[in-house]
């Protein structure tokens, strides 16, 4: 087929911007502005089939740091996969797939990801179970309002900059099951939540959140000691907040009476043992 195999290649400007390329076309994820701002990942590792320079078939492997029941580790998730219409029903993207985890062996403890739906037969077909996953939940709690979360702009440099060193500086949001990574962070500041991330100088901390009616969602918290949830609500309550969804595990928050929530149409999948039973993978960690 005269296909050409390229790993590890980020400094290889053309394979880069080919790259670039195809991710818009298949996904239509313009990596543009992550790119331009410093905060491409050389951890995130492509596996492309390359044709004529244009990549036909791409896997990523990303090597991220976690922290499981207090102990430090690191999970793979798979990202960024896909194949050029022409070129599909042919086992690219699952050789792709079988090389970047033999690439990865012994580096890892687990391997994630998530499906699109028409995507779902072929990881059943590649060995990858559907696992399933929560929110973590609690319902009104009246509280007295307080000023002082501020409304940052990423598109702001000095304002980007500190949120960059907030997050380079962060410790682990939950001991139970996070997610270490300031530059994939950065890209759901940029992309996501650029409208969304409040600080409050007086905890030290980052909260990313949107309100929709009476729900409040929490995406994540960063700081160097992460405040208490009664600490913290305050300054981002209002009075018709009824149910607020946490996008990660709250065992640092101090809450009574967490409720859990499935997500129905989400479709996260493992392969082989997953360390982390039921888990809520952490939003701002999801490639």
């Amino acid at each position: 087929m005269e296909l050409e195999l390229k790993t590890e290649y980020w400094h290889d400007s053309q394979a880069r911007e080919a790259f670039k390329t195809f991710i818009l076309n298949i996904h239509g994820l313009d990596f543009t502005e992550w790119e331009a701002q410093g905060y491409w990942d050389q951890v995130y590792t492509p596996f492309s089939y390359f044709k004529d320079g244009k990549i036909i078939s791409s896997v990523c492997i990303y090597l991220l740091d976690a922290v499981i029941a207090g102990r430090s580790t690191r999970l793979i998730q798979i990202s960024g996969v896909g194949t050029h219409p022409d070129w599909r029903r042919q086992g690219l993207s699952r050789e792709l797939t079988e090389l970047g985890l033999e690439w990865a062996r012994g580096q890892h403890e687990g391997v994630f990801l998530f499906a699109d739906t028409p995507a779902i037969p072929y990881y059943q077909a590649c060995g990858f179970t559907p696992l399933k996953e929560y929110l973590e939940v609690i319902y009104g709690i009246p509280t007295e309002t307080r000023p002082g979360a501020i409304q940052l702009d990423p598109m702001l440099k000095d304002q980007q900059d500190k949120i960059f060193e907030y997050a380079q500086g962060r410790v682990p949001l939950s001991d139970r099951f996070s997610i270490n990574n300031p530059k994939l962070f950065m890209f759901y500041i940029l992309y996501f939540l650029k409208n969304n991330i409040y600080e409050i100088k007086e905890l030290g901390c980052l909260v990313c959140y949107k309100r929709e009616g009476n729900t409040l969602s929490i995406y994540d918290i960063v700081a160097e000691e992460i405040p208490s949830f009664e600490d913290l609500y305050p300054y981002i309550a209002v009075e018709t907040d009824h149910k607020i969804k946490f996008h990660f595990h709250t065992d640092k928050l101090g809450l009574r009476n967490v409720e859990r929530e499935r997500i129905e149409h989400n479709h996260a999948f493992t392969r082989g043992n997953f360390p982390v039973n039921d888990p809520v993978f952490p939003y701002t960690s999801r490639a």
